[in-house]
C-alpha cells in the first residue's frame, strides 16, 4: 500500500488522504453524528476540492454511527462512495444497515485491499 499523502488528527477520527480516497479511522465510544459529519466534509473539501473521491471508513474501534447523517451526504457532489472495513460482525451488522440509508454507493468489506480496489473503480465511472 502507499503512503499516504497527508494525515490529518480531528478530536474523533484520525484521517489518511490518498490521491483518491480518505480512510478514516473513528476513535473508540464516539457517535457520528451530523457535526462531526460538517466537519468530515470540510476536511475532505478542503484536501480535495471538487476533485472526486471514496470515504472509506475502517472500524476497528467501538463506536455509533447516527444513520439520519447520510441524508447530510446528498449534497457532497464529488463523493463518489463509501467503503466500511471491519472484521468485526457487530460492525459489519450496523454497516449493512446504514447502508439502506445511503443514496451514493455504499459497500462492505472485510479487507482493506479490497475497499481500496472497489474505491479506484468508483473514482473511474
Amino acid at each position: 500500500m502507499t503512503l499516504p499523502q497527508k494525515i490529518l488528527d480531528l478530536d474523533f477520527t484520525h484521517l489518511e488522504f490518498f490521491e483518491n480516497y480518505v480512510i478514516s479511522e473513528l476513535h473508540e465510544d464516539i457517535v457520528l453524528d451530523l457535526e462531526k459529519l460538517h466537519r468530515l466534509i470540510i476536511a475532505c473539501n478542503d484536501y480535495y476540492g471538487k476533485k472526486n473521491h471514496v470515504y472509506i471508513s475502517k472500524r476497528k474501534n467501538n463506536y455509533n454511527v447516527n444513520p439520519t447523517i447520510y441524508m447530510g451526504l446528498n449534497d457532497v457532489k464529488n463523493l463518489c462512495g463509501i467503503a466500511v472495513v471491519s472484521q468485526k460482525t457487530s460492525s459489519l451488522n450496523m454497516a449493512h444497515f446504514e447502508k439502506n440509508f445511503s443514496k451514493i454507493p455504499y459497500e462492505v468489506f472485510l479487507e482493506l485491499p479490497d475497499a481500496i480496489a472497489w474505491a479506484e473503480n468508483q473514482v473511474k465511472k
